[in-house]
C-alpha cells in the first residue's frame, strides 16, 4: 500500500527510492510499461504538492494533480481539477486559496 500511495514521477528511466523517505519513484519508461499492461492511456495521480496544481509529465502520460491551494497554509502553490468530457477530452482548472475569515471572540 505505502508503494501505491507515495510512488512519484521522476524524469530519468527506471525505478529509485523516493526523496519522501518512503515508496519509490518511477521514470517515463515504468509509466509507459504500467499503461501498456493495463490497456491505459493516461494515468492521472495525486497526494503530490505542484506549484501551479499539476504537471504534465512523462511524454504526456503522466498527470499530477493536487486540488489543496496554499498546502498547510504555508507552501503558496495553487489548487487544481480536471474536467474529463465523455469522449476523453481533458481541460486543466486552476485556483488560488482563499483567504478564510476566523472571528475572534471579544475579550
Amino acid at each position: 500500500m505505502v508503494e501505491l500511495l507515495w510512488a512519484d514521477p521522476q524524469p530519468q528511466p527506471g525505478r529509485s527510492p523516493s526523496k519522501r523517505g518512503v515508496g519509490l519513484q518511477f521514470g517515463p519508461d515504468v509509466t509507459e510499461k504500467f499503461l501498456e499492461l493495463n490497456n491505459l492511456d493516461m494515468l492521472i495521480r495525486s497526494h503530490e504538492v505542484k506549484d501551479n496544481g499539476y504537471v504534465i509529465e512523462h511524454n504526456g502520460k503522466c498527470v499530477t494533480v493536487f486540488s489543496a491551494p496554499n498546502y498547510c497554509d504555508q507552501m503558496g502553490n495553487k489548487g487544481a481539477y480536471i474536467d474529463v468530457t465523455d469522449d476523453m477530452q481533458l481541460s486543466y482548472h486552476t485556483f488560488d486559496a482563499v483567504y478564510r475569515f476566523q472571528e475572534c471572540e471579544p475579550t
